[in-house]
């Protein structure tokens, strides 16, 4: 997510939204349309005292439309952009420099070059990352199959997916096991790059993905029907797509903490001076069918901790 700010508007320190700013602009830049993190920005809001007006633009995965939109947004100089995702971020913060941007669902902020610290952004920008640790997910993998191949599906093109493998890579020389990468750009790689790929590993991994995500029910289709077992970093793979289970983060939650970091610019605050945030919460979740389905007991623990089981 992304947010603007005219930077011409003298602000006060205050600690509540004014009658003035308490109806900011507010563009909203999607990568992959509306989802729980832009619910969750929007009532955030509310729950804060703004009564916003927003534009949407859903770039539909498309950075020819995103760049053409650029343009418009900056002209129409709005109180506030927010932008969802990595790539979208990336094109947004190049693009815009004198107006605040407040990000969203960008797992690595740091290391894709978005700011330059946690503590101190240094820029226009600052949000939310969605980041959810490599170890604590392969961990919990490992409860329910020891694996030693593990295959993980992804978009080279995406520059968040590509910091997500190699954090991967270096963690599968550390922890011993193999990484065997399979690289989808579009739906007319699903067949070829997943034929028979069961043969070469033990379980599935699915990053924090936008093209995966899309693909999802046919990727899924394909791993489950090779009885693999899955996680996926995105609660909506094991929900909707059918991943076994995952280690996610809570978008809706996400989308509060960035209307925070709004807030706190609409109040006044440089984005270079407002620190980037990363929940501490991360919820598991588990598709009891497609564990049926392939033949995967899942131990009673991993049940227990489950923040949300589909039966």
């Amino acid at each position: 997510m992304i947010i603007l700010l005219v930077w011409g508007v003298f602000f006060h320190p205050i600690c509540q939204a004014s009658e003035f700013d308490s109806r900011p602009e507010i563009v909203m830049v999607t990568w992959r349309g509306k989802t729980r993190a832009e619910t969750g920005f929007v009532q955030g809001l509310e729950n804060l005292g703004y009564s916003p007006s927003y534009t949407i633009f859903n770039c539909r995965q498309n950075l020819e439309y995103l760049n053409q939109m650029l343009p418009r947004i900056k002209e129409a100089r709005p109180d506030l952009i927010y932008v969802f995702g990595t790539t979208a971020t990336k094109q947004v913060v190049a693009a815009i420099k004198d107006i605040p941007v407040i990000f969203n669902i960008v797992t690595r902020p740091v290391e894709s070059g978005i700011i330059e610290s946690w503590r101190a952004p240094g820029n226009n920008a600052t949000g939310v990352s969605s980041m959810v640790p490599l170890s604590s997910q392969i961990k919990a993998l490992k409860k329910v199959v020891p694996f030693t191949r593990l295959g993980v599906i992804y978009n080279p093109v995406e520059q968040n997916s590509v910091i997500q493998v190699s954090e991967l890579n270096q963690l599968a020389r550390i922890k011993g096991f193999k990484l065997v990468h399979f690289t989808i750009t579009s739906d007319l790689d699903v067949i070829p790059v997943l034929d028979k790929f069961e043969t070469k590993v033990d379980a599935i991994y699915f990053p924090s993905d936008s093209t995966i995500k899309t693909l999802g029910q046919r990727i899924v289709e394909k791993v489950n029907a090779g009885s693999l077992p899955s996680l996926a970093a995105l609660e909506e793979m094991v929900t909707s797509e059918g991943a076994m289970m995952g280690l996610v983060p809570d978008y809706y939650h996400l989308g509060g903490l960035a209307a925070q970091k709004a807030d706190a610019v609409l109040n006044g605050s440089h984005p270079s001076r407002v620190p980037a945030v990363t929940s501490e919460h991360f919820s598991i979740t588990v598709n009891l069918k497609t564990a049926k389905k392939i033949g995967v007991h899942l131990p009673t623990g991993i049940l227990v901790m489950a923040d949300k089981i589909v039966r």
